[in-house]
């Protein structure tokens, strides 16, 4: 499986992809935003996004004209979200100096990967914390409240691997916490 993962923001998504990259079945690429036009333009069976932070919808704007001028092509497009930006829950773990901006920018990428015509998941996990173990995970619905406000390392790993290695959330965008 060719995945190219572009922003990889989070420490999750590190994880994540070191422990694809260790399997022998799994190619794994990557990337800057800015460091995508120097991609080449193989088939890549999954697109794993991971940015938040501010201007984050101008880049992605520019890996959307990319994918339509053929010069990226997947299969599908994986995109860490983050809960919150469907006004699920209030996400008060992130910091950053204009977080109605930010969420504004997180809701405008999902809808350009929507847009996109290809099959997408759209991960929104709330505050991923180390401290929460062993508690069973919840799938969120799009469009329904959320309200545990914390996600164990372990069950958002599980939810990104699932997304990127099957098709059983495709074409959905998930809320992703603990349950309460």
């Amino acid at each position: 499986m060719n995945i190219l993962a572009i922003g990889t923001e989070r420490v999750i998504s590190k994880k994540v992809l070191e422990e694809l990259k260790q399997k022998s079945d799994f190619s794994v690429i990557i990337c800057t935003p800015k460091q995508v036009k120097n991609i080449a333009a193989i088939n890549y069976d999954v697109m794993y996004v991971d940015m938040l932070h501010l201007g984050m919808d101008e880049e992605f704007e520019g890996i959307i004209d990319q994918i339509e001028a053929g010069e990226i092509k997947a299969n599908k497009i994986i995109f860490l979200a983050t809960a919150g930006m469907d006004k699920e829950i209030n996400p008060n773990w992130i910091e950053v100096q204009d977080l109605k901006e930010l969420l504004l920018e997180v809701k405008y990428v999902a809808k350009l990967v929507d847009e996109t015509e290809l099959p997408y998941t759209i991960l929104r996990p709330v505050e991923v914390s180390d401290e929460v173990q062993n508690v069973a995970l919840n799938i969120i619905p799009e469009g329904e409240k959320i309200s545990v406000d914390r996600v164990s390392e372990a069950n958002l790993r599980t939810v990104i691997i699932d997304a990127i290695t099957t098709n059983n959330y495709i074409n959905q965008s998930i809320g992703i916490s603990n349950k309460g």
